[in-house]
Parts: C-alpha cells; structure tokens; sequence
C-alpha cells in the first residue's frame, strides 16, 4: 500500500507506474508518486504527459486512445 500524492487516498502498488529512475526515495518502494487515476485525469486536462525523453522531462501530447493505452500499459 502507498499514498498517491495527488489524491491522498491508500491505494495497493499495483495502481501506480513503474519508476525506473536512477534516483529514487526508498518511500517511494519502486513506483511513481502519483496513482493512474490521477494521472489519467491529469492527462485529460492537459491533452498530453510530462515524459522523461533522454532524461529529460519533456511534454509529450497524447491523443485520448494513446493516454488509455499508456494509463493501461505494465
């Protein structure tokens, strides 16, 4: 279980992303700090995801069949 930093709600790891950052926090326990759900809607509102491209965070707009599948995606 961990806490999602967009809603507060406690959600099992498996509603979060994979984090393969080299840098982590050890609270993070290998996932994103923000649930799919949260991300889902956030991507809705902004039509598109902050992405890591190189290392580097870049905007990346998606199409709301490619933000469902990315949302869905291990």
């Amino acid at each position: 279980m961990k806490k999602c930093f967009g809603c507060k709600r406690n959600y099992p790891l498996f509603l979060y992303h994979i984090n393969d950052s080299k840098y982590q926090r050890e609270a993070d326990k290998g996932v994103t700090i923000e649930c799919r759900l949260c991300t889902l809607k956030r991507a809705k509102k902004d039509k598109g995801l902050m992405q890591r491209v190189d290392g580097k965070f870049k905007f990346v707009p998606m199409s709301r069949i490619e933000i469902i599948k990315y949302i869905l995606k291990k």
